[in-house]
C-alpha cells in the first residue's frame, strides 16, 4: 500500500498570497541561495504528518472533525526565520491577530493526533513558510530584505477551514492536493 506524504493546514487568501509573492520577488532579486515556495502552495502549516498509511487518513479526519471552531480573521504580518538569525534555514511570514486561535487549534489537533501515535510539537510558531535557504550565498543581502519587511503587513484573511493535504514531491517542486477538510462554523 502506497504511503501518503501529508500535513494539516489553513489556507490563505489570494490577496495575501499576492502580497507575499511581492516579498518573494524582492528576496529573489538579491541572489540568495533560497528555494522559494510557489505562490499557490503558501499556507499556514498546522501539523506535518510525514508519510502516512492511507488508512490513517480517516483517523486524522476524525480528529479534525472533533474541532468545534468558528471562522476567524488572521492578520498576516512580519517575517521571521528558523532556527535563528545567525543560521537562517527557513524564512517565514508571521501571524498577528488570530495567532492565539491558531495555537489553540494546533494544541487540540496535537492532542488528538498524539493518541494516533504522532509526535507532539514542541515549540509551535504559527507561520507561512516562504523559502528554504540552501547555502549562505548573499546572506547579508537576504537579511537586508528580511529586515525591511520585519514589521510589514501582508493583509488579513479569514480562516474558514482546516485542510488535510497530500504533498506529492516532483523535480519541479511539491504538488499539493486536498484530501479532507473541515469547515469552521460561521
Amino acid at each position: 500500500m502506497e504511503r501518503i506524504r501529508a500535513f494539516l493546514a489553513l489556507d490563505i487568501s489570494e490577496e495575501v498570497r499576492r502580497e507575499i509573492g511581492e516579498f518573494e520577488k524582492e528576496i529573489d532579486s538579491v541572489g540568495a541561495d533560497i528555494k522559494l515556495v510557489e505562490i499557490e502552495n503558501l499556507h499556514v502549516t498546522m501539523k506535518f504528518l510525514g508519510e502516512i498509511d492511507p488508512n490513517t487518513v480517516e483517523k486524522v479526519y476524525d480528529v479534525m472533525s472533533g474541532l468545534r471552531e468558528e471562522k476567524f480573521v488572521m492578520k498576516v504580518e512580519g517575517v521571521g526565520v528558523f532556527p535563528n538569525w545567525r543560521m537562517i534555514r527557513v524564512v517565514w511570514v508571521g501571524i498577528g491577530d488570530g495567532r492565539e486561535r491558531i495555537i489553540k487549534i494546533q494544541r487540540e489537533l496535537d492532542s488528538g493526533l498524539a493518541e494516533l501515535g504522532f509526535e507532539r510539537e514542541r515549540d509551535f510558531v504559527p507561520h507561512i513558510t516562504v523559502g528554504r535557504v540552501r547555502s549562505p550565498r548573499n546572506r547579508d543581502r537576504l537579511v537586508q530584505v528580511l529586515e525591511k519587511y520585519r514589521g510589514h503587513s501582508f493583509g488579513s484573511c479569514v480562516a474558514e477551514r482546516l485542510v488535510l493535504k497530500m504533498s506529492k514531491l516532483t523535480p519541479k517542486g511539491p504538488i499539493y492536493s486536498d484530501l479532507r477538510e473541515v469547515e469552521f462554523k460561521q
